[in-house]
């Protein structure tokens, strides 16, 4: 018996494209909280089977961007002030392990220096008043810092709440009323602090620059 060699994998399956597609237009506020998704309407705006968009439903639910009802399709979530801290709260833990993770591996400085691009992403979007590349920048940079301690189970679990941490992002940085400046100078000293491998005091900072020093958590 022989077997020819294997066939191609598209890079992306129907799924992926379908889910990446709705979590765009969900995090943009495209999609907004409250709105209701059936299986058969996205089909035919993404011109794909029903199949794939209802794998992306699912994995939707899963990371909390969708509420499911049977027989009744999704309705797209909303982040209340309680979900919204608890993410945040998820994030500083997440954030602050992976600063400690690396001063023990000694990898702080290779770390830090991976960051330096996303401070300059920042520089830039803010300089040009490109609130949308800002926000992305922002998201990033937190992303990147939650995944440098190289644990594959906290990335993972990261990745599971980085939609809903992106949507967070995204509104705080568009809603004309955070202090873009004050974000991007925050950023650099929390890589200062992670260049010192001083976890404690990046905590600290991070706690503040969220806002869980005043009333309301909210930030980016």
């Amino acid at each position: 018996m022989s077997f020819g060699p294997p066939a191609l994998q598209p890079a992306h399956s129907a799924a992926d494209l379908a889910h990446g597609a709705l979590a765009a237009r969900i995090i943009s506020g495209s999609l907004a909280p409250g709105a209701v998704l059936t299986e058969g309407s996205q089909s035919a705006e993404l011109a794909m089977s029903r199949t794939p968009v209802h794998k992306a439903f699912l994995r939707l639910a899963a990371e909390g961007l969708l509420r499911l009802r049977p027989h009744q399709g999704a309705v797209v979530t909303a982040e209340d002030a309680r979900t919204t801290h608890e993410l945040l709260e998820a994030r500083i833990m997440l954030e602050s392990e992976s600063v400690r993770a690396c001063a023990a591996s000694g990898s702080e400085a290779a770390a830090a220096a991976d960051l330096d691009p996303l401070l300059s992403a920042q520089a830039q979007a803010l300089r040009r008043g490109d609130a949308l590349g800002f926000a992305a920048a922002d998201h990033a940079f937190h992303a990147r810092i939650a995944a440098a301690s190289g644990n594959a189970l906290v990335e993972a679990f990261y990745g599971q709440i980085r939609p809903r941490l992106e949507r967070i992002t995204r509104a705080v940085v568009l809603s004309g009323q955070a202090d873009l400046a004050r974000f991007l100078s925050d950023h650099r000293r929390l890589v200062t602090f992670l260049e010192r491998a001083d976890a404690a005091r990046y905590a600290v900072l991070l706690r503040a620059h969220v806002g869980f020093d005043g009333p309301k958590p909210s930030g980016s």
